[in-house]
């Protein structure tokens, strides 16, 4: 039986000792092989105001390819059920809900808030951050998407993955007059919104964004000065010296991603 819930979907994945590799040929399992996982990625996912598709894997020491593992997160004392997201348990883990796993390890993550899918409770803005995660698996060379007596198991890995709120400028970075004398004052102006994961809309947000420069045929952005958008506004003022680009930018936090916006270049005369 498969219900909504937060994860959904995840496959078969093919696995080197060093890097993720999607499916290949079938090897024989070894009941010898020292085979465990050693991470579980992705490490960090940014997630705007809509579920954000994530490919799951493992990294491991086995040179068998034919793996199926297991993915899921902690448990929530609100929820119904055990897990905040689950993925393919492949009978390993019976939580809330089993998968139909042909997606090639392809799963969504929506944390917007303030409703239930199925019986699970979707948290909003405060899963933002590190949050527990689990993997378990084992090299599966029959083929039978659950542990046999001859498939060699590679045990449990615990884990965090982040989950960061998006932030966006959306194209509405500005500074005017164009062109300018040299040695005036520019205007500029920006709006920095972030993913409010409670009610699943764009809000401003209050946080330092710097205001940077890049003269005509230089590489390299540098910062002029770091104001405080409030309620998601920036307005300035900054000395216009030389022809050149100017932009925004918001180095981000523990729970909310860095944006970089859109450049607005201005002529000195």
């Amino acid at each position: 039986m498969i219900r909504r819930t937060i994860l959904a979907g995840l496959a078969t994945a093919a696995l080197t000792s060093a890097t993720l590799a999607l499916a290949g040929p079938a090897h024989a399992a070894d009941s010898s092989d020292s085979c465990t996982i050693t991470a579980i990625v992705p490490h960090r996912v940014v997630i705007g105001i809509t579920g954000q598709q994530v490919q799951f894997g493992l990294k491991t020491t086995c040179d068998d390819q034919d793996i199926k593992f297991a993915v899921w997160g902690a448990g929530i004392a609100t929820s119904a059920h055990t897990f905040w997201f689950t993925a393919c348990n492949y009978d390993l883990h019976p939580g809330p809900t089993n998968f139909n796993c042909n997606d090639e390890g392809t799963g969504i993550i929506n944390p917007i808030g303030g409703r239930y899918e199925g019986y699970d409770f979707i948290p909003g803005n405060d899963i933002a951050g590190p949050n527990a995660i689990h993997a378990s698996g084992f090299v599966d060379a029959n083929h039978s998407n659950e542990q046999d007596a001859g498939d060699v198991s590679l045990g449990n890995l615990d884990s965090t993955i982040t989950l960061l709120r998006q932030t966006q400028f959306d194209g509405t970075f500005d500074a005017t007059p164009e062109p300018v004398h040299k040695g005036k004052h520019l205007k500029v102006s920006a709006t920095l919104s972030t993913a409010d994961w409670n009610d699943g809309v764009w809000a401003g947000v209050d946080a330092p964004v710097k205001i940077q420069f890049k003269a005509a045929g230089q590489n390299h952005y540098k910062t002029v000065k770091t104001v405080t958008a409030t309620a998601g506004q920036v307005d300035t003022t900054v000395t216009a010296t030389h022809s050149g680009s100017w932009r925004a930018s918001y180095a981000g936090s523990d729970t909310i991603a860095a944006s970089t916006s859109n450049s607005d270049y201005v002529k000195v005369k």
